[in-house]
C-alpha cells in the first residue's frame, strides 16, 4: 500500500497543473477573441497527456501489485 501514494500524489498534482494551466489559457484566448479552433486545440493537446499520464498510472499500479516482496530473490 505504502508504494502507491506516491504516484497517486504525482498524478494528482499533475493533472491539477496542467487543468491549471489550460483554464489560464482557455480564459486568456476568450479574452483575447482567438478563434474556437485554438480553444480546442488548447483543450484536446493536455487532454490527451492526461490521458496517457492516467494509463501510465494503471500500468504501474499493477506492476505495484504483481511485485514480489522479495526482489533480490530474482538474482
Amino acid at each position: 500500500m505504502d508504494k502507491r501514494i506516491a504516484p497517486t500524489v504525482i498524478l494528482i498534482v499533475l493533472v491539477l497543473f496542467i487543468l491549471l494551466q489550460v483554464g489560464g489559457l482557455v480564459f486568456a484566448l476568450t479574452q483575447e477573441g482567438i478563434g474556437l479552433f485554438w480553444k480546442i486545440l488548447v483543450v484536446a493537446v493536455p487532454l490527451i497527456f492526461i490521458i496517457a499520464l492516467f494509463t501510465v498510472y494503471m500500468e504501474r499500479i499493477r506492476e505495484i501489485d504483481e511485485e514480489e516482496s522479495d526482489d533480490l530473490s530474482k538474482y
